[in-house]
Order: C-alpha cells, then sequence, then structure tokens
C-alpha cells in the first residue's frame, strides 16, 4: 500500500456519528498509521471542497460515510495519480459495500483496508460527475424526498416512499439510445444506468453490472406500477428483472412530452430537465474492496 494514509469521516452521513463506526474509523486510523479529519455536511459542494483542500499528498483515502460522500470522492480522486480509496460504510443504502463484499464488523472491515486489494473500477459520467450508478425518474423524486426530509433512515425513506407513490402513475414519455440505437421510445418508471448491479439495502437493481467491463448496464423499467412492484420483489429476492440489460458507452434520455426528469447520482439528487447524457470513465479510480 503507498505510503500517507488518512481517514475522511463524514459526520453528516446517516450512521457515521454510532460506535460501531466511530470503533471503525479508530482501528483503521490505528492499524494504517492514518491522519483523520472530520467534517459533517449533506452538501456535495461543500463536502468535494473540504476533500480537495486535504487529499493531496496521501497514497491512500479512506472514506468514512455514505455512497453520496464515497461518490464526492470519487470525482475528488479522479485524475490523481497514486491516490487509492478506501470505505467505511456509514450511511443509510451502503451499495458500495455489497459490490466491495465488505464484512460488517469493525476489525474485519479494517482487515480489508489493511490487505489493500485494490482494483481500478469504471465509473458513469453524468455531466461530467462520477458516479457507480445514476437513476433517473421515479427513484429519484423518492431520492430527492428523502434528502429534502432530512435523511432520517429507514422512517424518513419510508416516508419519501410513500409521498412519492402518486408519481408511479404520472410517466413520462422518453425515447433512450444507447451508442446511438433507440432502445426503448414510451412510458418510463425508472431507468438506471451503472457499473455496479446493487442499489442502498443490496437490492440487485442492475444484474449484470460490473465495474471492470468498460461498458455500463442500462435497464428501462416502464412500468406501469403493478409491473414495477412485481420487479421490486424481484430485486428483493434477487432474482433477474424481466427488464432487459443493454450495455452501452454511452445512454441519451430524452423526454417526449417535455416532462422534467429527475436524476440521482449515488443517490443524491442532481436536478431535474429534458434530457440527460450518461457516459462510461473506464479505469476512473482505484478502489479497495473484496475482490474475488
Amino acid at each position: 500500500m503507498a505510503p500517507g494514509a488518512a481517514v475522511f469521516l463524514n459526520e453528516g452521513a446517516g450512521s457515521a456519528r454510532t460506535d460501531h463506526v466511530r470503533r471503525a474509523v479508530e482501528l483503521a486510523r490505528r492499524a494504517l498509521g492514518a491522519d483523520l479529519h472530520v467534517t459533517a455536511t449533506r452538501d456535495a459542494d461543500e463536502l468535494s471542497a473540504w476533500l480537495a483542500e486535504r487529499i493531496d499528498g496521501y497514497g491512500t483515502a479512506v472514506i468514512a460515510g455514505g455512497d453520496g460522500s464515497l461518490g464526492v470522492a470519487y470525482n475528488v480522486a479522479a485524475g490523481r495519480e497514486g491516490l487509492t480509496l478506501g470505505y467505511l460504510p456509514a450511511g443509510f443504502g451502503n451499495a458500495t459495500r455489497h459490490l466491495l463484499r465488505l464484512p460488517r464488523t469493525p476489525e474485519a472491515l479494517v482487515a480489508v483496508l489493511v490487505r489493500g486489494d485494490a482494483r481500478p473500477i469504471d465509473l458513469v459520467a453524468v455531466d461530467g460527475r462520477l458516479a457507480l450508478f445514476a437513476g433517473a425518474g421515479w427513484d429519484a423524486r423518492v431520492a430527492g424526498r428523502y434528502a429534502d426530509s432530512g435523511a432520517r433512515r429507514l422512517p424518513g425513506w419510508a416516508a419519501a416512499i410513500a409521498r412519492s407513490i402518486p408519481d408511479l402513475w404520472r410517466l413520462p414519455k422518453v425515447e433512450v439510445r444507447a451508442d446511438d440505437w433507440i432502445v426503448h421510445r414510451g412510458p418510463m418508471e425508472l431507468l438506471v444506468v451503472g457499473t455496479t448491479p446493487f442499489y442502498g439495502r443490496g437490492l440487485r437493481v442492475n444484474p449484470g453490472a460490473r465495474p471492470d467491463a468498460g461498458v455500463m448496464a442500462l435497464r428501462v423499467y416502464p412500468g406501469p406500477a403493478a409491473r414495477l412492484a412485481v420487479e421490486a420483489a424481484r430485486w428483493i429476492l434477487k432474482l433477474t428483472p424481466r427488464a432487459e440489460r443493454t450495455d452501452a458507452r454511452r445512454v441519451e434520455l430524452r423526454s417526449l412530452d417535455g416532462t422534467a426528469i429527475p436524476v440521482q447520482c449515488d443517490g443524491d439528487v442532481m436536478g431535474a430537465r429534458a434530457s440527460w447524457t450518461f457516459e462510461i470513465r473506464p479505469a476512473a479510480v482505484r478502489l479497495i474492496g473484496r475482490w474475488g
């Protein structure tokens, strides 16, 4: 492992102040001989600026936070040679925990960091922002309402879903192109694109997606609501969705009826507008995990 390590703890993440996370951070600091930097924010721009001011000079940067905190770190780390990222999950969704096959106990988590098995991973670029996964449509509405309510873990997530149920019957009409081929034209509940099969809580929303394939995996869930509910059950049961996977280097999403479509990246809402473009960024960063 490259010399010079630091742990960056974002206490704005869902469970970052728990004894479990604090123990993992302290064990990692000792085991790696790492410096510790602490902040508390849910604002991506603020976190990015804070991290960028402190990350230079380190060979290993361990991010203790949620998927959103790690997503910010991707964007700060990309292009910095010799820098490797590690992850101590401290959020609610923790989708990346499942991709990296991270254990749950602090001691086992730190053992993964000490082994330092790092691989280059592909990321998705959305308006220049890098992420493991992005979602357009209904799930981005849920993510936005969850953030607006203060990100109150399971109660907040359940409330965000309940408030978003009426949106399941307000399907925009869209056109989706993958590498210039039209792969969907019509109503859409949800579009997912990424280099990981997992969403938060380990839901397998996009099976077949890989962080080392040089392409993104795309799925369009057209609805209606009852059909999406069946698909959601398949995510929970770890069954392959009926929505087909398309692999592509570039995906374009365009509203056909003028509806502004919201998009989230690694759980953080980017905004809403009538068209979006997603592109692959091969080997964008190096990330420590239990790679098999």
